[in-house]
């Protein structure tokens, strides 16, 4: 029976636990490195709460092509600080996130900010190019 109460007591602080995100020392942004190593050659989905809103080819490089419904931009990706930050052409500022890993997928905060509502990056099958692309 004390072993019924107690568990009764935990588990909704074993609940509320599950429902709270990772902190940020409990949970350091990938290296440079270990972000190339995941995304090189692979294309992502990008999610933010609404579902997908664009798609991500990461090339040998360091480079990458963004497309969602409005533009199909190229560039490349370098590390600054904890944060990975994209150079688009044309685009004069760069965009700068910190990626974490969970495991065959990746959450993201623009600029670091975990007070800001996270994307989430997921393996996709198509390849991105910007040939041909004319936008909606």
């Amino acid at each position: 029976m004390r072993a019924l109460a107690l568990a009764l007591v935990l588990l909704p602080g074993l609940a509320l636990a599950e429902d709270t995100p990772p902190q940020p020392a409990a949970d350091p942004p990938m290296t440079a490195e270990a972000f190339e190593r995941f995304v090189e050659g692979r294309t992502m989905d990008t999610h933010d709460q609404t579902g997908r809103y664009g798609v991500e080819t990461f090339l040998p490089g360091r480079r990458a092509i963004w497309r969602d419904a409005e533009q199909c931009l190229e560039g490349s990706w370098r590390p600054q600080g904890e944060m990975i930050c994209f150079d688009y052409r044309g685009v004069d500022t760069p965009f700068c996130w910190t990626y974490h890993d969970r495991g065959g997928w990746l959450m993201a905060w623009l600029d670091g900010n975990r007070e800001a509502a996270p994307i989430m990056l997921y393996p996709a099958e198509e390849v991105v190019t910007c040939e041909g692309y004319f936008g909606v």
